[in-house]
């Protein structure tokens, strides 16, 4: 299928709806609440690192944006996430879009997959699959039922690669957990959209001096997250999405639905 232009077309209207970036700290999950904010929403952040979510929110504070931000702590492995996110929830009201934005590369460095020991393998499916899975089933009974629920994965998900196995080992699974749960709701209920993406320029990269003008902005993927929130995006209903090439655009996916 051609490509469709989703993200070079005017800001969404997100005027009174909620959004929730978790991972909002993060390079790219900073472009998704800058733009959702644009867009005029009411944007809760949330993290592990508190001092990161308030520098994230002395940023923003004075780019005239029209939206609200909150920032929230949370760790997507606490037992008590469950309540957390009722909590979040009981604050301010059923969710119009949760957007998930989490990775760890571990600090075990490259290795090829059998040299990682248990505890290494473990942390990495910790941080890039369960973590995923818990925030899925923590935030689905909260979002609205005309909502969405979005991963922002990697094209790790779907090609090898060496010397990160657990990282895309775990793509690939939160990328099938995102399609399973689209076919088990069969349309009833929010919409699940998994995201894959391509190199991104987020603020910390062009900090360090790492940049290249063909990488995706990480604004340019908010827009695009924005429209699909909004439903004003031609792709709001396709489960599988893919943002890898800048010129290209966001593109469908193929999926068994």
């Amino acid at each position: 299928m051609s490509s469709i232009d989703t993200w070079t077309t005017p800001t969404a209207d997100l005027t009174g709806s909620t959004v929730v970036v978790v991972g909002g700290s993060g390079g790219v999950g900073e472009g998704v609440v800058r733009s959702t904010l644009a867009a005029g929403a009411t944007v809760i952040a949330t993290g592990r690192d508190g001092a990161r979510l308030d520098a994230l929110a002395a940023r923003l504070a004075t780019a005239g944006l029209p939206g609200h931000l909150h920032t929230r702590v949370l760790d997507a492995m606490r037992p008590t996430l469950d309540g957390d996110v009722a909590a979040i929830a009981h604050e301010f009201g059923a969710f119009d879009g949760v957007v998930v934005s989490l990775a760890s590369w571990g600090d075990q460095g490259r290795k090829p997959a059998l040299a990682l020991d248990d505890d290494e393998w473990q942390r990495l499916l910790d941080g890039n699959l369960t973590s995923v899975f818990r925030v899925f089933r923590a935030f689905l009974p909260e979002i609205s039922a005309s909502g969405v629920l979005m991963q922002l994965n990697g094209m790790s998900a779907d090609i090898p690669f060496p010397g990160s196995a657990g990282v895309a080992l775990s793509a690939a699974a939160t990328k099938s957990l995102s399609l399973t749960l689209d076919a088990e709701l069969g349309g009833r209920g929010p919409r699940i959209v998994q995201l894959v993406l391509g190199v991104i320029r987020t603020r910390a990269r062009q900090t360090a001096g790492i940049d290249d003008p063909r990488w995706i902005d990480a604004t340019q993927v908010g827009d695009h997250v924005a429209h699909l929130v909004a439903g004003s995006s031609p792709l709001a209903r396709t489960p599988l999405q893919y943002f890898t090439d800048r010129a290209e655009g966001p593109r469908p996916g193929s999926s068994t639905r």
